[in-house]
């Protein structure tokens, strides 16, 4: 049986070689301008976690270490990349099942395997490309799932909205 702990342990075992720093749940990428979080969370219900991603804008305030849901820019992983399919056998399935420990069925080793190609080959690539502004930009310009404050719109210099 999978628990918390586990899943934080093949996060990080992804997560540190390629330069994150963790504190508890969260871990952090930092560049000069931009802190990008990476957020595991439980949901209260039962066995279904979620992958909150964050960017902080450095220029707005100076905070080492926020937590995802104070950051500027936000978005769950569900949401980024809700492709894949419900059924185990049909290929790889959408991170929302993967981490979906209740209603999954899927078998221990392959639940963390696929989730540290899906941290290796989605999630990194993201957060390097997002913790400058130029390239946090241009994932904004991608993608419209993330939540952006008016704080973060105002120093990007994106168009508020409607």
């Amino acid at each position: 049986m999978i628990t918390t702990q586990h899943l934080k342990n093949a996060m990080h075992a992804e997560l540190k070689p390629r330069g994150f720093q963790r504190k508890g749940s969260n871990w952090y990428l930092s560049g000069a301008q931009v802190i990008a979080v990476l957020n595991l969370q439980k949901s209260q219900y039962g066995g279904t976690y979620f992958l909150n991603l964050g960017f902080w804008l450095q220029q707005i305030e100076h905070n080492d270490f926020p937590r995802a849901h104070q950051c500027h820019i936000t978005a769950r992983a569900s949401s980024l990349w809700p492709e894949g399919t419900p059924r185990p056998e049909a290929g790889p399935p959408r991170i929302a099942d993967l981490l979906n420990l209740d209603d999954y069925p899927c078998d221990d080793t392959k639940r963390l395997d696929q989730l540290r190609r899906f941290i290796a080959d989605k999630l990194v690539p993201v957060f390097k490309a997002g913790v400058t502004l130029e390239g946090l930009n241009q994932l904004l310009a991608e993608d419209d799932e993330f939540q952006i404050t008016l704080a973060a719109r105002n120093a990007l210099g994106l168009a508020p909205l409607d």
